[in-house]
C-alpha cells in the first residue's frame, strides 16, 4: 500500500513539472509621434518568444485593475514655484484617478511617507493624500531617492500583474543606504514596472552637478525604465494614465520554464499589426514574470 501510493504521488509530480503554465503580464502600446496609446489591438496581434521558442499568447485583456504607487519628490517644492504647481498637478492627478483603481501616494526628501496601502475610493484616497502632503515640510533639506524607491517597492506585497511606481523627481540622491543597483535588481526581480517624469529641467547646473556627476541616479533615469515595462519622460501627464490604459496578456510558458525565476522574452507586433504599427512601440518588461499553473 505504501509504495503504491509512493509511486502515485511521483507520477503526479512528473505530471506537474511537465505541464505548461502561464504568465501574466501588463504591457502598453504606445505611437510616441502622434502621441497615442494604440487601444485597438487583439490577442492574434501579440508575439511572444523566449530566445528561440515560441509562447502562446493566450489572451489579452483591457478591463484589468492594477496598483500604482505616485511617489513625488518634494524637496524644494516650498521655495520654487514651478516646482511647487508640478507637485500640486501630480497630486491632483493622483487624487483624480478612476475610481476602483488600487492607489497609494507618496511624498520624499530626505526622508519618504506614504499612504496606509492603495486606496480604491477616491473620496477616502483624497483625504489620505492630504494627509500626506501635510508632512512635507518634515521631511528633511536631503534627498533619499533610493531609499524612497525602496520603501514604495515594499508596498506592494506579494507580486500582481501591473504593478507600477510612477516617479515624478529628479536624478539626484545625497543621503540613502541602498545603492541604485540594489533597487534596479529589486525592480526587475519582483517584475514591478517603473515610471519615470522628470519634476524639473535638467541642466549641468542643477544642484551639484558641476562637481558630482550621480551617475547612477542618472542611469536609473534616462536607461532603467523601459528594462522595467515603463517609461521615461519630462512632465508628460499623458503617461500618468498607463497603469491602466494597457493590455493584460496572459502568455502560455512550456513545461520546465518560467516557474523558478523570471526569464529574459521578447515580445512584438504580430501579422498585419506588424505592417500598420511599424512606427509605434511595445512597453514590456525585459523579464517576463514567474508564471502559475
Amino acid at each position: 500500500m505504501r509504495s503504491a501510493l509512493l509511486v502515485f504521488i511521483l507520477v503526479i509530480a512528473s505530471l506537474a513539472l511537465g505541464q505548461d503554465c502561464t504568465s501574466y503580464v501588463v504591457v502598453n502600446a504606445y505611437n510616441d509621434k502622434l502621441g497615442i496609446d494604440l487601444v485597438t489591438l487583439k490577442t492574434g496581434d501579440f508575439e511572444a518568444r523566449m530566445g528561440k521558442i515560441p509562447l502562446t499568447v493566450v489572451s489579452s485583456m483591457q478591463d484589468y485593475k492594477s496598483r500604482l504607487v505616485v511617489l513625488v519628490e518634494v524637496d524644494g517644492a516650498a521655495d520654487n514655484a514651478k516646482i511647487g504647481d508640478v507637485v500640486d498637478s501630480v497630486t491632483r492627478m493622483a487624487r483624480q484617478a478612476p475610481d476602483g483603481q488600487p492607489v497609494a501616494f507618496g511624498i520624499y526628501a530626505g526622508h519618504a511617507v506614504f499612504t496606509k496601502g492603495f486606496i480604491t475610493d477616491s473620496a477616502e484616497r483624497t483625504k489620505a493624500i492630504a494627509a500626506v502632503r501635510e508632512e512635507a515640510g518634515s521631511l528633511g533639506k536631503r534627498v533619499a531617492l533610493f531609499d524612497a524607491l525602496n520603501q514604495a517597492l515594499q508596498l506592494f506585497g506579494p507580486h500582481q500583474p501591473g504593478d507600477t511606481v510612477l516617479l515624478v523627481g529628479f536624478p539626484y540622491d545625497d543621503k540613502s543606504s541602498h545603492s541604485a543597483g540594489d533597487v534596479e535588481k529589486k525592480f526587475l526581480n519582483s517584475g514591478t514596472r517603473l515610471m519615470i517624469m522628470l519634476r524639473e529641467t535638467w541642466s549641468s547646473n542643477s544642484r551639484d552637478f558641476l562637481f558630482n556627476s550621480h551617475l547612477p541616479e542618472t542611469k536609473l533615469f534616462e536607461g532603467f525604465p523601459e528594462r522595467t515595462g515603463g517609461a521615461y519622460s519630462t512632465f508628460e501627464p499623458h503617461f500618468f494614465g498607463w497603469n491602466w490604459r494597457g493590455y493584460l496578456l496572459a502568455v502560455k510558458v512550456p513545461a520546465g520554464l518560467g516557474k523558478a525565476q523570471p526569464q529574459k522574452w521578447s515580445l512584438r507586433f504580430r501579422g498585419v499589426a506588424g505592417d500598420v504599427f511599424k512606427k509605434s512601440k511595445l512597453f514590456y518588461p525585459e523579464l517576463l514574470p514567474v508564471c502559475k499553473q
